[in-house]
């Protein structure tokens, strides 16, 4: 049985020029990354436009005690100035931050996943891309569970409590990951395809899996599918600047 298809949000198409990221894991382990991001952060400053965060920013994010923490609070002062210099950042939650509610000072715009918007002429699906990853049973029942009124009541826990089963559920899932075969835990283009037929939309722009590709689908009608690479090999930005939709390294 194909896996359901989720609930469709729309909203206001971002104005160009669009920059997508995702995946970053920031945290004090990866200092190059995180230097990495903020500086890509700054050479958006001016340039107006909109930045869109796909999920899976922060390596962890368990509430908001965390924006006082030197990595995200950094990196939250760089999104703040983008901010207040005229550029629109948008946030979609990723598995590893989905407890995001927002910071002090952050005016960012939160999206659900999935939304659709347009993006010119073409109808466009962001998602963070965990849920087209339909052949990892195990992560998708986390996944639903972390979803569910009993997951999201985790949320109310002290906050000692909360860093303690994060830090656990990430050395879980250290190692379960190392058990599975490749074809697990990547995105089923079939379900992709589904998808984008079923939201009436032309393109994908996902991330979760670190793949970075541009898949191009000739149809009737074409489809692309864009999926971000991790920062942590280098990273990828997927652009759209009024005409064309693009995945390219940071600049």
């Amino acid at each position: 049985m194909p896996a359901p298809i989720p609930p469709i949000v729309d909203v206001q198409p971002p104005a160009a020029p669009l920059r997508v990221v995702g995946d970053v894991h920031l945290c004090a382990e990866e200092p190059e990354v995180e230097a990495c991001f903020r500086d890509y952060v700054a050479s958006l400053e001016g340039t107006g436009g909109t930045l869109v965060l796909l999920g899976d920013v922060f390596d962890v994010w368990i509430g908001r005690p965390m924006q006082d923490d030197p990595v995200p609070k950094r990196a939250l002062d760089a999104l703040k100035r983008l901010i207040a210099a005229g550029t629109t950042v948008v946030f979609m939650l990723g598995n590893r931050d989905a407890a995001f509610r927002g910071a002090d000072g952050f005016d960012a715009v939160l999206w659900p996943d999935p939304v659709r918007t347009t993006l010119g002429d073409k109808a466009v699906v962001f998602t963070h891309g965990d849920q087209l990853c339909t052949a990892d049973h195990g992560y998708q029942a986390m996944r639903r569970f972390i979803y569910s009124p009993a997951g999201q009541s985790l949320e109310h826990l002290p906050y000692r409590a909360k860093r303690w089963l994060a830090d656990g559920m990430r050395r879980l899932s250290r190692k379960e990951t190392g058990k599975k075969p490749s074809y697990a835990m990547g995105i089923d283009y079939g379900h992709a395809l589904r998808w984008l037929e079923a939201y009436g939309a032309e393109a994908i722009i996902a991330g979760h899996v670190h793949s970075g590709v541009h898949h191009k689908h000739p149809g009737p009608p074409e489809r692309e599918i864009l999926v971000l690479k991790d920062w942590e090999r280098g990273g990828s930005v997927i652009t759209w600047d009024g005409e064309r939709l693009e995945l390219t390294p940071p600049a």
